[in-house]
């Protein structure tokens, strides 16, 4: 655990606006904010927790910041997800399995390891690179994996199959790579695959949504949100955006042309903030954010004040501060231009 001792100034600074103070060295701070770092999730207890990409999690508790890596129990150094437990136990989605911070120590969740339905990845790991965390309305913890989904109750683990599996060709990590989880106002569970399509769960029954057969803009569906006027959108690895009104789908956000490494658009955040816009994270060449008001886009980036790295999170906080993680720096939003956190 590295302690990164910080003026008490800093405490109602980053806290309240999100920026760290003149007297404050843009060198003394952890080396993991400015490393792939993710948007903040601020816990129950007001603590700021910032994930990366190597260099493992950094805590903000209105003094100082705290990393912890492996050294202090942390699964892997990657973190891709947060969450919060009703006992305000904190849940870090990692490369090496599903880490549990209980505010003294963590503990790495692997029972469902031995799982049959892992047998076929075991070599490789794959269960444990873990991409999403979610806790449904019920309480139960669902994990996405490179090996496919699992869920917890409370008791024990169980795998949770998904009725597809992505075709030779169309998927790029494994074929039951679920990317996603995301859980709709009726109760309804959502999963992005890595080219099988979307995955709807009621609760009794799956439908699938593809390319091919629904419109959907790609079948490598990274992230899922249902915004506040009942619209589900689906941002992809390499086909933009897409909008499902309940009825169709239609494409926003595609590219103009192909890139060899993103497609038509790769979009990996999208967040609804508390006036209702919806901002969508593009990461590929150029970067930026895209704000959607119900009617039209509006794009940020560099003249907005952003850089012109990818963005793979975007969160907001208890005050209303709109955050958004870049490869090499968080930003927040403050009016119509974005800031850098050290500023």
């Amino acid at each position: 655990m590295l302690l990164h001792l910080v003026p008490f100034l800093l405490s109602t600074s980053l806290l309240a606006c999100g920026s760290v103070p003149e007297s404050q060295s843009v060198q003394d701070l952890p080396p993991a904010l400015f490393q792939y770092p993710g948007a903040p999730f601020e816990a129950k207890n007001g603590d700021l927790w910032f994930s990366s990409v190597g260099a493992g999690l950094v805590r903000f508790d209105g003094e100082n910041f705290v990393t912890f890596t492996t050294k202090d129990g942390l699964a892997a150094d990657m973190i891709r997800s947060i969450v919060e437990d009703e006992e305000g136990r904190l849940l870090f989605a990692t490369t090496a399995g599903v880490s549990r911070y209980d505010g003294e120590s963590f503990t790495t969740l692997l029972d469902y390891e031995d799982m049959p339905v892992t047998r076929t990845f075991s070599e490789g790991g794959h269960h444990r690179d873990v991409w999403d965390l979610h806790f449904d309305r019920h309480g139960t913890l669902w994990i996405t994996t490179l090996a496919g989904i699992f869920r917890h109750d409370g008791q024990k683990f169980a795998a949770f199959l998904l009725p597809v599996e992505g075709a030779p060709g169309r998927f790029e990590f494994t074929p039951r790579f679920v990317y996603s989880i995301h859980e709709a106002k009726d109760g309804a569970l959502w999963f992005g695959t890595d080219g099988a399509g979307a995955v709807r769960y009621d609760g009794e029954a799956m439908e699938v949504y593809t390319a091919k057969e629904h419109g959907l803009a790609s079948d490598r569906v990274c992230t899922i949100l249902e915004d506040g006027r009942g619209d589900v959108w689906f941002g992809t690895s390499d086909g933009g955006v897409s909008r499902y009104d309940g009825t169709r789908f239609t494409t926003h956000l595609r590219s103009a042309a192909p890139s060899r490494h993103t497609g038509w658009g790769r979009y990996m955040a999208i967040h609804e903030d508390r006036a209702g816009n919806v901002w969508f994270g593009a990461s590929m060449e150029g970067g930026g954010v895209h704000r959607w008001d119900g009617e039209s886009f509006r794009y940020f980036s560099v003249k907005e004040g952003l850089n012109q790295s990818g963005i793979p999170s975007i969160r907001e906080g208890r005050s209303g501060t709109l955050w958004v993680g870049t490869v090499d720096g968080v930003f927040r939003l403050e009016g119509e231009r974005f800031v850098p956190m050290t500023k």
